[in-house]
């Protein structure tokens, strides 16, 4: 099986792929009214979001294989050891990245701080989950 800095080339695409599509379910689905409203965009604001897909779709790579390569060094096998990555991961690194744009952010929206730090917990323990089970 092909491999990609060590880690199965088929798991890394498809915890990508995993991960992209639970952010349109977050974002574009169950949170979507939330997400708008915190941001102050209006619903029928129009644009093209193609540029931002694409870039979600390369930070999502970067995260899963990240999350893959600390997978890899720690030796997980089990299901329960990628939960538990994913979590640790989340609360030193993804929950106080998300913090940033909390704190900066003039708003200080709590809303927003919850969509997007629960999504990169969803996201991070569905494509450690996928990593370890696809080698």
């Amino acid at each position: 099986m092909p491999k990609v800095l060590g880690l199965s080339l088929v798991g890394v695409l498809v915890a990508t792929l995993a991960f992209w599509i639970s952010g349109f379910v977050w974002y574009g689905l169950l949170f979507a009214e939330a997400w708008m409203t915190a941001n102050n965009i209006s619903p029928d604001a129009e644009g093209s979001f193609d540029l931002y897909m694409v870039g979600g779709i390369v930070i999502t790579l970067m995260q899963v294989i990240g999350i893959g390569l600390v997978m890899k060094w720690k030796g997980v096998i089990s299901l329960a050891d990628a939960v538990k990555v994913a979590l640790v991961l989340w609360f030193f690194f993804g929950l106080p990245f998300s913090n940033y744009a909390y704190l900066y952010n003039p708003a200080h929206s709590t809303t927003l701080l919850l969509i997007d730090a629960s999504h990169l917990l969803v996201g991070w323990v569905i494509s450690a989950v996928i990593l370890a089970l696809i080698k």
